[in-house]
């Protein structure tokens, strides 16, 4: 089950009783916990851990840095002196997991996301009350919140692609992003920023390869282990590439029951069934196989639905569909993915690792073998890498995020394209490498979508690649060896040749859906059209409809680029239909 929580924190300790009582009897969830000004409705008893001095609440999963690799459930003496100097600080720095915490210190209130932002935390705040929640409807049935659909955010969200919002796109509800802090006090609410990625970045100049492949091996096995304990029974996405197949193999070395699930297209791009089936036979499990289906995609429904950002994409219909049956079927309590695993290993095209080699150590030889490696790995010539090389300037600062205006109207893209988008992560260091940079634009991408928009999934969706160590530990590593030997995600692939079959472990391609959706748009040009062209963006200005029109024309040729960008802006416009028609 999904952890649902609502967490208010009054301005003062007195007033409001009237009011939280009937916020009780709207809730429908349990009175959990109450200390001074914070109070606590949750879903998940066993999921909501006091600190303790009993002046804080987790709420969510939590495990420890080191020890056995299992959920933590109680706070011992031994935690209570890591809490005593600083309680966020501490959580950062000596334990992980998918949480939010809640701690009062004076009159001070912290509430703390965990870096991977694996717990939903989105926020308002009222005359005298800061409501956070992990699911919006509870604002809403509560009387909180009345819902309306902020136009900008649902542009800016489109615009700033895959970019994590702080803004949704509903007028008066914020997202507490992920490794960041509210801090209350009294009616004052002020923002910090508790984790940075920059401070994993650096290289610490130990070119033990073998040495680091096995520490990745041993922090990506732990990770998956101490998720495993909480899910005796687990549903893995089983695509048959790298990164699901760690997943699937990791699940399998710990304690968890295994059901694999892998989904085909009727094109053999789409269809990876025999290396899944390399991998489930590899551990003994069952194997469940599904085909994408047409039927299954309702134009009048968005992914997304429910949720403050539109995020989703029209086609991702059939597969939750699919996942919903199989974790029934299966009995699952949890469905693991390996989303995330491009990101967090650098799944890299770039000649960014050339550079970073060259300013980490300077003129050699070995910068001939990573150029080597780089031209293997996206088909260019030497001339071509060096050429790009000397293309990109070393001495750009920040971290660099584009805005996509396709399908956008040019007075909307104008407007966006004078403003900077807004994430703590963007602020880089001018001494990072670009490598590095790119590395973490990467994995904040994945960031964006690790929360499972799809409510009527009846368990969590788990990205264990995406944990916090998972993470601090590949940015750790530099990024030459992600493609080193012409391959990538090199040091993964290293990591776990041992335990993967090796048809999988040396992979080079990956499969799409994207045939699938091509020809879903063809099939249905004229009802797409016209719920775009007749809908909410357009009539608010949000689209282009020149470029629609175009793309939507009958036997017009559109590229396999497109498709994403236009199931998107169909699951956004049932998604603005979702929430005006309240």
């Amino acid at each position: 089950m999904k952890h649902r929580y609502l967490l208010l924190i009054l301005a003062e300790d007195e007033g409001h009783q009237e009011h939280i009582q009937h916020i009780a009897t709207l809730t429908q969830l349990p009175l959990v916990w109450r200390h001074g000004r914070i109070i606590l409705f949750s879903d998940q008893l066993l999921d909501v851990l006091l600190l303790p001095k009993g002046n804080g609440v987790i709420i969510g999963k939590l495990f420890r840095r080191h020890g056995y690799p299992e959920q933590v459930c109680e706070l011992k003496s031994d935690d209570a002196a890591r809490f005593a100097p600083d309680p966020v600080q501490s959580l950062i720095e000596h334990y992980w997991g998918s949480y939010v915490a809640a701690i009062s210190i004076s009159n001070r209130v912290t509430i703390l996301r965990d870096p991977s932002g694996g717990m939903p935390c989105y926020y308002l705040s009222l005359s005298g009350i800061a409501a956070l929640t992990s699911d919006i409807s509870l604002l809403i049935d509560t009387g909180l919140f009345t819902p309306s659909v902020n136009w900008n955010g649902v542009g800016r969200t489109l615009y700033w692609h895959q970019l994590p919002p702080e803004e949704t796109a509903l007028s008066g509800v914020s997202q507490l992003l992920g490794g960041c802090s509210l801090i209350l006090e009294g009616r004052e609410i002020n923002r910090a920023e508790n984790w940075s990625p920059w401070n994993y970045t650096a290289y610490d100049g130990d070119d033990d390869r073998k040495k680091r492949s096995e520490g990745l091996g041993r922090v990506v096995q732990a990770c998956i282990s101490a998720w495993a304990s909480c899910f005796p029974r687990a549903l893995v996405g089983l695509s048959g590439g790298l990164d699901s197949s760690i997943v699937t193999a990791c699940l399998a070395r710990s304690s968890a029951k295994v059901t694999c699930l892998t989904l085909a297209t009727d094109d053999p791009v789409g269809d990876e069934r025999s290396y899944a089936r390399y991998v489930s036979g590899a551990i003994d499990a069952e194997l469940i196989e599904d085909f994408y289906s047409n039927d299954d995609i309702d134009l009048d429904k968005s992914v997304a639905a429910g949720f403050p950002i539109p995020s989703g994409k029209a086609h991702e219909q059939t597969y939750n569909k699919r996942v919903r049956a199989a974790a029934a079927t299966s009995q699952a309590a949890a469905f693991f993915v390996g989303a995330g695993g491009d990101n967090v290993f650098y799944l890299t095209h770039s000649v960014r690792p050339l550079l970073d080699r060259l300013r980490t150590e300077g003129w050699s030889l070995d910068l001939v073998s990573t150029a080597r490696d780089i031209c293997r790995i996206t088909g260019a010539n030497i001339w071509e890498v060096v050429a790009e090389a000397v293309r990109i300037s070393p001495r750009t600062t920040g971290l660099q995020w584009n805005g996509a205006g396709d399908y956008l109207s040019r007075e909307f893209v104008e407007s966006e394209r004078g403003l900077l988008p807004e994430h703590p992560w963007l602020n880089s260091p001018a001494t990072v490498p670009l490598g590095k940079k790119g590395h973490v634009a990467m994995i904040l991408r994945a960031l964006h979508h690790i929360e499972h928009r799809d409510k009527a999934l009846a368990v969590p969706m788990i990205s264990p690649l995406l944990s916090q160590p998972v993470i601090e530990f590949c940015l750790g590593v530099p990024s030459w060896w992600a493609c080193e030997g012409g391959i990538d995600r090199a040091v993964a692939r290293r990591a776990f040749a041992d335990v993967l079959p090796a048809p999988v472990s040396g992979r080079s391609g990956k499969g799409s859906p994207d045939g699938f959706v091509a020809r879903f748009i063809a099939r249905h040009r004229a009802a797409i059209s016209e719920r775009l062209l007749e809908g909410n963006l357009a009539r608010h200005g949000l689209l282009d409809r020149a470029a629609v029109e175009r793309v939507m024309a009958p036997n017009a040729k559109f590229e396999l680029l497109d498709c994403p960008r236009v199931m998107a802006l169909l699951d956004t416009e049932a998604w603005t239909n979702s929430w005006s028609a309240r």
